[in-house]
């Protein structure tokens, strides 16, 4: 099987995501083709080696942004979210309220189980950012995430 055929799905990812990015219909392991379909407003931003990046300015009071990566393959996944909250004081206890105390280090990992998909997806904040991520094959993270 060629990488990256698998056709991943909402699954229980989204039990792990804000409200706001639930609505959107995004998820880890999407297709370039879906994102582009479900996010019309998503713009290609800065070409890369090793990734393809969109961009998606937002018109919520909260967020700015939102930024998708997806693996520069033949058939591109998203494999990491990062929403641009407004006030970077708030961005670490909304993630706390929606994930939990954190479980990794400072930062959440859900295993495959917890999601039900081959992949494990792991959260952590960086400013004024919320980032989810994946272990996706042809990702930057196809290896696990750092310690």
């Amino acid at each position: 099987m060629p990488i990256n055929t698998v056709d991943y799905s909402k699954s229980k990812q989204q039990k792990f995501f804000p409200k706001i990015l639930k609505k959107k219909g995004i998820y880890l392991g999407m297709t370039l083709e879906k994102l582009k379909k479900t996010n019309p407003k998503a713009t290609p931003a800065q070409a890369s080696e090793f990734k393809i990046e969109y961009t998606e300015t937002s018109n919520s009071p909260e967020v700015v942004a939102y930024t998708y990566l997806l693996t520069k393959t033949e058939n591109p996944q998203l494999y990491s979210i990062a929403i641009e909250y407004r006030l970077m004081e708030s961005v670490h206890p909304l993630a706390e309220t929606i994930l939990g105390k954190t479980n990794h280090q400072g930062e959440w990992r859900m295993s495959e189980k917890d999601i039900k998909e081959d992949f494990m997806m792991g959260a952590w904040t960086f400013g004024h950012k919320l980032v989810y991520g994946a272990t996706l094959e042809g990702s930057e993270w196809e290896d696990g995430f750092q310690d």
